[in-house]
Order: C-alpha cells, then structure tokens, then sequence
C-alpha cells in the first residue's frame, strides 16, 4: 500500500506555501480549476510573484474532492501529457497553490468569514453550465458571500469576480443574477449600489482539456510517483486563460499574467476562436461519433471516416462561417487537430454530449446561419437523430430551406443505412 500524499512532500525549494497569505475564493473543485486556475497560481508563486493561495469551496453533497484536498493538505499532482509538433512532451509536478478546502453546506459560515477578509480580493467559479442560472445554488451563494462583505467591511478593496463557466458572457451574466438576488437582503438598493462600486464582474475563457485517467493509468502514475493521489489530475500541455478586464486594475491584485493567461479589455477574440474551432467541432461531431459507436476523441481521428469529416468540416466549413483571420484561424485550427490526437487523454464523446441540445444551439447553429454547408448539415441531422430533439430546436437554422432539405435527407440516410455510410457520402 503506498502512502498518502501529504505536505511533508512539498519541496521547500518551490516557495513557501504556509507564509503566502489566502487571495482566492474558488468555487469548484474540479479537474478543470485544478489544471488550470490552481496551475497558474502555483506557477505565479514559483516565479515569486506572491499570487497567493487559494480557499476551495465544494458544493456537492458531502463534499468528496474538499475531503480529500484537506487530506492532502491541499496538494495534488498535475500530470501534463500531449503532442508538441508532434513529438511527446509529459511533464509531471505538485501543485501547493490551495491552503484548504471548505463544503458549503456544513461551512458556509467559514465562507463567508473569509470572503471579508481585505486580502481576499479574487473569486473564480467552475460550477458547469448547469449550475450557471439563478435558481441553482451558486449565484445564490455568491450573492450571500459578497453579501457578507459588505455588511462587515463595505470599505475593503475591490473583489474581482472571474467565472470560468463556458457560457456566452459569464462575467456580465452572473453579475446580472447576483444584481437580482440582492433584492433578497435588507437595504438592497444600498447593496446593489455596493457590488456596483465595489464589485468586478470579469468575463474569462478557459481552454485546457482534462480527462480522468482510467484506473489502471492512475494506479500506474501513483507506482511511478510512490504515492497514493485521490486527486491526481491529467491534462494536456495546451493552456489559455483570459480574463477581460482592465488589466492594470487586475494585474495590481492577481499576479498570474504569463505565456497562458491574458489580461485584456475585450477577449472576443479569443473566444470566438475557441467556441468555434474547438468546442463547436466537439458538439458538431459528437453524436456522430457516438452513432457510430467511436468512444473518444483519439479515436475519431484515426477512424477512417470521421478523421477526414473532422478535417474538412474545419477548414472548409467551420473556419469560413467566422470572422477570424483566415492564417491565425488555420493555425489554430492545426493545433487542435493536434490536441485531439492526443494519446494519453481519454476524451469520451459521452461526456462531449452532455447538455447537447444547448451546446449545439449556441456553438453550432450560428455558424449554419452565416454559411450552411453540407457537412453541418449531416451533423445536423446526426444531433437530431440522437438528442431526439425536434426540428424546430435548431431555430433559425431550421427555416433555411436549402439546409432544412438536407437535414431531412441526412435524418433519412441515417435511419436507413448508417453513420458509416452517411459519411462515406458526405
């Protein structure tokens, strides 16, 4: 039995995790922060930037992930594993970025406590899209937390609130909820003139992609490193993370600006190049895949079918529908194709699909609308073949005669012979 991972592990040498003080409230313990938010705090206090560390709030019923950060000492082991111009690069290191871990439902005033305090000064959230709408618990807790900032210390500095969820918008959105539930308090409009001056509510794209290694690769890691690691966390080499604010005013209190996060006024950019070329090729092809029983990513682009769809629905559909410069588009588009050849992530199609009728809606039918296209079309007509969904889902695509007469053709060439001749036909 190999021990436990604890912070007798930690290498002095890296920086002093006990003397930093707590800057970050994050809600959401998943894999994403965890490779992502925790990785760059982790590598701002390596370079000596003093970023600070990070209080986890978890949500889910009996906290699982905050038992076991605590058990660890907040310590996990990031695994990162890809292609890098095609060549293999793995890279393998603790991250001592988070102090503790608290569960909402038997902390929550623990939470609030710390959301006072005038050092802590950044809030991020990773709560899915599912949990990113008023009437689930999230906005309600935020609203509460920042609440109780400013019922206890109104004078304390600017908190800078930075969702990471991948929804249109995140930062205005959720500052449009949490700006409704105040009305929930006493002296909302004193509160609500409070989170307006006092309050950032940034917009951020997140772009790593982050897999659960199967047992037998997780046990293998943990033989290879000597420890048991309840949180031992897979990703790929790739990262970006920008954040839209000033970034003057952001870069005074969280020092992670590098190589993988950007500071910046507008971040359009880089999230219409992201929702287009990666997350809408993912939702596009996903029941695809799935109908023809291809189980990950890797998969899909080896196969002897879907591997050229991907391709050409890229390039020759995708990347035309966009406003993106045609160089940078292909560039990045190129890069993906590497990402998604990786050979150490298990990207299953299924966990792709989740929520698929709304991905579709707002990743895949705005480029139909600008550019219809066969290939669209038969991923069209494999969405509605799967999700079951009716036509009319597709909204103003659906009332694109040309296209809507290709769907149905697609529906119908699915039913009747199959993905893998749908696609040889494509």
């Amino acid at each position: 039995m190999l021990p436990l991972l604890t912070g007798a592990r930690w290498p002095a040498s890296a920086y002093a995790r006990e003397q930093l003080p707590e800057r970050v409230l994050q809600f959401g313990s998943g894999m994403l922060l965890r490779a992502l938010c925790a990785a760059t705090v982790d590598s701002a206090n390596r370079a000596g930037k003093q970023a600070g560390r990070i209080v986890v709030v978890q949500s889910a019923e009996g906290a699982p992930r905050a038992r076991a950060l605590n058990a660890q000492d907040g310590l996990y082991t990031l695994v990162e594993r890809g292609l890098s111009g095609g060549a293999p690069l793995e890279r393998i290191g603790l991250i001592g970025a988070i102090s503790r871990a608290l569960a909402a439902d038997d902390q929550w005033n623990v939470v609030r406590d710390v959301a006072t305090r005038p050092e802590m000064q950044v809030i991020v959230s990773n709560v899915s899209e599912a949990g990113f709408r008023i009437d689930a618990p999230f906005p309600g807790r935020l609203t509460d937390a920042l609440h109780a900032r400013f019922a206890r210390a109104p004078d304390s500095p600017p908190m800078f609130v930075i969702p990471t969820e991948l929804v249109p918008d995140n930062g205005p959105r959720l500052a449009a909820m949490v700006h409704q539930l105040a009305g929930r308090y006493d002296q909302p409009r004193a509160f609500r003139d409070w989170l307006k001056t006092r309050v950032r509510f940034c917009s951020s794209l997140v772009d790593r992609i982050t897999t659960v290694p199967p047992p037998d690769q997780h046990a293998a890691l943990e033989a290879t490193l000597g420890y048991r690691d309840a949180l031992l966390t897979v990703t790929e080499p790739y990262a970006l993370w920008a954040i839209e604010a000033d970034p003057a005013e952001l870069r005074a209190v969280f020092t992670i600006e590098s190589a993988t996060v950007v500071f910046a006024r507008d971040i359009g950019f880089y999230r219409e190049r992201k929702l287009r070329l990666l997350n809408a090729v993912h939702t596009a092809a996903a029941p695809l895949a799935l109908l023809a029983g291809v189980r990950t990513v890797r998969d899909a682009t080896a196969h002897p079918r879907l591997g050229p769809f991907l391709k050409r629905l890229l390039f020759e559909e995708i990347i035309p529908a966009t406003d993106l410069s045609a160089d940078q588009a292909r560039a990045f588009a190129h890069q993906v194709l590497e990402r998604f050849a990786n050979p150490w992530l298990e990207h299953e199609w299924r966990i792709i699909a989740t929520n698929q009728e709304d991905k579709f809606r707002i990743r895949v039918v705005p480029l139909i609308v600008r550019r219809s296209a066969p290939g669209l079309a038969l991923a069209a007509a494999a969405h509605l073949t799967f999700t079951r969904a009716p036509f009319e889902s597709l909204g103003e695509a659906a009332r694109i005669p040309e296209f809507a007469a290709a769907t149905t053709r697609w529906i119908d060439v699915l039913a009747r012979d199959g993905v893998e001749v749908a696609l040889t036909h494509d």
